[in-house]
């Protein structure tokens, strides 16, 4: 990297070089990452550079003959006057190898942001700088300085030339700037080794110090769970020795597919999540009844104990899918359990208005919509499920479930995204909510850096901290803990299949940290008095996301008849 001398003052600009084939560089006296100040040919510099003039902060979406009119017109009002540009070469968003691969949101530009204008002599240059740099054009403050070199065409002019090619470029200079790129991707791959290597010796010496490890998951015929087949991709001897050794597991697939069975004929298709699925075509459908039946095989095995059972318990319990959405959880579970009263919350209004409207369609009365702050929720609630809730959401729903002593089945999602004060891509959606609610600044604790739970009803707030528990706090110090998380949310890069590389190689070590993230939220609720056990959605199909967290007050250990596993309680 280089810089541009601005004064006393270095100007910020995207490099022009990579953006027009100008091949632009500095001309001030910053150093280059080498050190060196010239280039390889050892020429000395001198102000000639100057009488061109780099001019950024364009508006992508403007023409480039538009941009032309604009910058002389610009210069034509400035006081004192300015000197009239030789040329202006405004490079065009064209279709090299780098723009080939453009993102929706560079759908529609014209330009790449900059313009480079030459002028007569380097004081010429200098005085066009000062005039333009911050000089409104179309309601844009212009970012302007001199001294750039540029390619010039055929004519002696700046080329507004696309091509990348480097086809004027000193070759000894093309040799040295090959060989720093490759040193520095050498150096990058061996970082991400050794921290690979430092993550691997902590995960393995954080697991041995879990209060579960080692504890003796025999049943009373001295069936163990890592006797059973293997269930699913996650599954093999090493998981089975190592972290899944924490998890448990259905004792009979068959009795577990029997206690999630969902008949999908049956199910309104107002609430079928695969017959109104819109978004992600018919595979995300049958995900996300996979996903559906997973919870429905915990719900059901747990009925007597959440007075489910028919001709049960008389007051119906209030069952609460925080961070609903549209209701893909939640209404083919309140069509499967017309005895209980659900209330679907979400802070996105228009997905409360969708499963409102499902609802309806579906004919179902016993489900509520609300829209609403999980931290925020004050009503009853005697089962919590969240499914897929991002980042400290999660946390959020199993401390209002612990707030009201309530049972909770929950997939925890992207938890690279933990931070102690939610996320900050839902705070704006927040901070629509405190708004409307009346509280007049529009502030929440999310902006605040901190989350916040209040239950109501008299109970005391509850604050988010990570790490969640005693266990982990006492092992692994925050910073670790967040470089872990950020770990376990890695699912493939560009050119990877995500599900490929979860399921093979690459995705062991992130596998490993989404397992004592997730037994550190369960360690918490333990600590909390409650029995808890890790596990498994119930189908390999319903994703890589597919850790479970099943808590019940201490007492209750309704699975105990249906899974092997470690004790669920502390």
């Amino acid at each position: 990297g280089r810089s541009v001398a601005r004064g006393e003052s270095t100007a910020r600009r995207p490099s022009v070089r990579r953006a027009m084939s100008t091949r632009c560089e500095t001309v001030g006296t910053a150093a280059s990452d080498d050190g060196a100040s010239v280039r390889a040919s050892g020429a000395a510099r001198d102000d000639s550079g100057e009488r061109y003039v780099y001019v950024g902060n364009l508006d992508f979406f403007d023409d480039p003959e538009d941009v032309r009119r604009y910058l002389a017109a610009a210069l034509a009002r400035a006081t004192p006057a300015s000197p009239v540009p030789a040329s202006i070469a405004v490079p065009g968003w064209g279709s090299g190898p780098r723009v080939d691969q453009r993102k929706r949101r560079d759908e529609g530009k014209l330009n790449r942001g900059f313009a480079v204008l030459e002028f007569a002599d380097a004081d010429a240059g200098r005085a066009a700088a000062a005039a333009l740099d911050g000089a409104d054009v179309n309601g844009r403050a212009l970012r302007s300085s001199p001294g750039v070199t540029v390619k010039k065409n055929a004519g002696g002019a700046p080329s507004d030339d696309d091509d990348d090619g480097d086809d004027g470029e000193d070759e000894a200079a093309a040799r040295a700037r090959a060989e720093r790129r490759a040193h520095n991707r050498r150096q990058r791959r061996r970082r991400k080794q050794r921290d690979a290597a430092a993550l691997e010796e902590r995960l393995e010496r954080l697991m041995r110090t879990h209060p579960l490890w080692g504890t003796d998951d025999d049943d009373d015929d001295g069936i163990r769970s890592r006797d059973l087949e293997y269930d699913g991709w996650w599954d093999d001897d090493a998981w089975r020795e190592g972290w899944g050794s924490l998890y448990s597991v259905w004792a009979s697939k068959d009795d577990a597919t029997g206690l999630g069975f969902v008949d999908w004929a049956k199910c309104p298709p107002a609430a079928d999540p695969a017959a109104s699925n819109k978004r992600g075509g018919a595979a995300r459908g049958r995900r996300k009844r996979l996903q559906v039946e997973s919870f429905r095989a915990v719900v059901r095995a747990a009925a007597t104990t959440l007075g489910l059972d028919p001709g049960g318990s008389k007051r119906r319990p209030t069952i609460v899918d925080f961070g609903c959405g549209t209701g893909n959880l939640l209404l083919p579970l309140a069509a499967q359990h017309p005895e209980a009263d659900f209330v679907g919350l979400d802070l996105n209004p228009r997905s409360i208005d969708l499963l409102s409207a499902r609802a309806r369609d579906a004919g179902l009365a016993n489900v509520a919509a609300r829209v609403g702050l999980i931290e925020e929720y004050e009503g009853p609630c005697d089962l919590a499920l969240a499914l897929h809730v991002c980042g400290s959401g999660t946390d959020a729903v199993l401390l209002q479930a612990q707030a009201r002593r309530a049972a909770f089945v929950v997939a925890p999602c992207c938890i690279g995204k933990l931070r102690d004060g939610g996320l900050k891509s839902v705070a704006g959606m927040k901070n629509a909510i405190s708004t409307a609610d009346g509280d007049g600044n529009g502030k929440t604790d999310d902006l605040d850096d901190e989350l916040v739970v209040r239950p109501g009803g008299g109970m005391p707030p509850l604050t988010v901290i990570h790490p969640r528990s005693r266990w982990m706090r006492g092992e692994v110090q925050r910073p670790a803990y967040m470089d872990m998380a950020a770990a376990a949310d890695w699912s493939g890069h560009a050119g990877v299949d995500a599900m490929e590389a979860f399921t093979g190689e690459l995705g062991r070590l992130p596998r490993a940290a989404k397992a004592a993230v997730e037994l550190d939220r369960g360690a918490a609720a333990a600590e909390a008095g409650y029995g808890v056990r890790m596990m498994k959605m119930l189908h390999p199909g319903a994703g890589l996301k597919n850790d479970v967290i099943v808590g019940f007050p201490r007492g209750a250990d309704p699975l105990r008849e249906h899974v092997f596993g470690p004790n669920a309680s502390f």
